[in-house]
């Protein structure tokens, strides 16, 4: 996981004794990297691609892998970090991975299965538990299309035809009973199945122009039960980089242990913008203030808005192309989302 991971975490204020509504609690980041590859091709109407990247400026080598297998009956399993702010409990009522099946085409997802183990530690460390989930028991709630298509890079080191054999689904994994965590760094692993237990593959994190996001860590254990990292040799073989898996949580967010408070989410799109990006959010409670940085943490941009806002306009007209933070802080707290500039 990166550090700067978005957290997109949300809580929706409640009545006395109201049930607590899911919202997304965290996002690891985005792998879609635009409608148009770097070849020029177009994506189909709707869909954007999710192409494997080369560094800005280096069209000597590319990353060599489109995905990487969390096959159950092979035994393989991914797995990649999250961190539950100070002061949270975070209760999780599900996990989203997104994945392919090469040169399935279907109208409904191939994926019939997803088993889910939480722990408390990176799965490599000896010491590390299990605090929730096992390899038994099958999560698979729903399987949905991420409108996206994963292709290799199609133009460095030599170009190549984009295709649509690789559409992206997103694969949502159901706790019965939200499983609730402190403050701390936790490690979420899956395996997954599709129709017929064929081969197919779970989609990394992908930033335009870069071959690996800052404090990329995943890792990945295959039929020795042995973790490893995850890590693309590039193509021709050059520096080898860590990777970070697509993945998201649902849930609710509170203070400590119980108690609730006012949060607000932050959401920004389209995803990729070109000259004007559009920020959402709940009604302000208080004023707030909004941070843009770039990838080295440098501030680009800076807005305030007013009691009762729900909106506010990003431009990034004249910005070089790449991922950004947005940061959204006020004295009800504060809420990031990641914003891809094409």
């Amino acid at each position: 996981m990166r550090k700067t991971s978005t957290l997109l975490f949300a809580l929706t204020a409640c009545l006395a004794g109201a049930e607590l509504q899911a919202q997304q609690l965290f996002s690891n980041g985005s792998f879609t990297t635009g409608a148009t590859a770097k070849n020029g091709s177009v994506a189909p109407t709707g869909y954007t691609w999710s192409e494997v990247q080369n560094d800005n400026g280096v069209t000597t080598i590319s990353n060599a892998n489109a995905g990487f297998s969390s096959l159950k009956s092979s035994g393989f399993e991914l797995a990649d970090d999250f961190t539950v702010p100070a002061g949270r409990r975070w209760n999780i009522s599900s996990v989203g991975v997104y994945g392919y099946q090469t040169g399935f085409a279907g109208t409904t997802s191939p994926f019939t299965a997803i088993y889910i183990r939480i722990w408390n530690g990176p799965p490599s460390n000896p010491a590390s538990q299990v605090v929730y989930g096992d390899l038994v028991t099958n999560r698979f709630s729903s399987s949905t299309d991420a409108l996206s298509y994963r292709i290799f890079n199609s133009l460095y080191p030599t170009p190549a035809a984009t295709g649509t054999t690789r559409r992206i689904w997103r694969v949502v994994a159901t706790l019965p009973t939200p499983v609730s965590l402190p403050a701390g760094t936790y490690w979420v692993s899956y395996s997954t199945t599709t129709s017929g237990t064929t081969a197919h593959f779970m989609v990394p994190i992908t930033t335009a122009g870069l071959r690996q996001t800052t404090g990329a860590n995943a890792q990945q254990a295959g039929s020795t039960g042995v973790w490893a990292p995850i890590q693309d040799e590039g193509t021709p073989v050059g520096p080898i980089v860590n990777m970070d898996m697509a993945f998201d949580l649902e849930g609710s967010s509170v203070l400590g242990t119980t108690a609730a408070a006012p949060e607000f989410a932050l959401r920004v799109g389209p995803v990729p913008a070109s000259s004007l990006a559009t920020a959402e959010f709940a009604s302000l409670k208080k004023p707030a203030t909004f941070v843009l940085t770039d990838i080295q943490g440098r501030s680009v941009w800076k807005a305030s808005s007013a009691v009762g806002s729900t909106w506010l306009q990003v431009p990034l007209e004249g910005m070089a192309a790449g991922t950004y933070l947005l940061t959204m802080t006020s004295e009800q707290g504060s809420s990031r989302a990641r914003l891809l500039k094409q």
